[in-house]
């Protein structure tokens, strides 16, 4: 995601304040006009500007990111880069477990690249609910309590990651409570709309099986 440098076609700027020309070929008449002090400050702002963008380029990618995710894409720039802050990058190898059914819940999962199952395991048998891919998140609920996972999450490839743990979202209730408002309601209505889908879901099931 590293943005390649922009080219350096003719060097760095001059420092400000010079007006000297480079020595032309002979024959060049000496009346072109010198650079103005102006212009060279305004190249000088402009390659800076160019060399924050390529430094700060992962950030951006990072923020553009979160900006695709249901739970922050109300936000504005200025609270992406609060959350971009907060969050930490997780990779998984191939087969590797995410979290374990079971195990005390503590993050929110973003794909930024990969594919993760998630899987339920009873004696020997495994049960896949989902297969995620870029752009998805779970482990939502995790941002609530600590309540046990329901389920396995297993990387089914290179996997990369954005983790938003609970414990950093609390603080950012003191830091910044409007940010962390708009998360907790974004949560609050994506976990309504999967149990209103669930409940619909188990009563299709049921009605089949009545039919049957």
């Amino acid at each position: 995601m590293l943005q390649k440098s922009p080219p350096n076609l003719e060097g760095p700027p001059n420092h400000v304040g010079e007006t000297r020309l480079a020595p032309g070929p002979r024959g060049i008449s000496s009346s072109v006009k010198p650079i103005s002090a102006r212009k060279l400050v305004a190249d000088k702002l402009l390659w800076e500007t160019l060399e924050r963008w390529k430094r700060s380029s992962p950030e951006l990618d990072r923020i553009k990111f979160l900006k695709t995710v249901p739970f922050f894409n109300e936000l504005s720039h200025r609270q992406l880069k609060t959350v971009s802050d907060i969050v930490f990058e997780r990779n998984y190898e191939i087969n590797e477990l995410i979290f374990e059914e079971g195990q005390p819940g503590a993050a929110l999962f973003l794909i930024l690249d990969g594919k993760v199952a998630v899987e339920m395991c009873h004696e020997n048998h495994t049960t896949t609910l989902a297969i995620l891919e870029k752009g998805a998140f779970f482990g939502e609920m995790a941002l609530l309590n600590e309540a046990p996972r329901s389920a396995n999450a297993r990387s089914l490839e290179r996997t990369y990651t954005l983790a938003l743990y609970r414990n950093d979202l609390s603080r950012l209730i003191q830091r910044d409570p409007q940010t962390a408002c708009q998360i907790y309601r974004a949560l609050a209505s994506i976990v309504g709309d999967r149990l209103r889908s669930t409940n619909e879901l188990m009563d299709t099931e049921i009605s089949t099986e009545k039919e049957v």
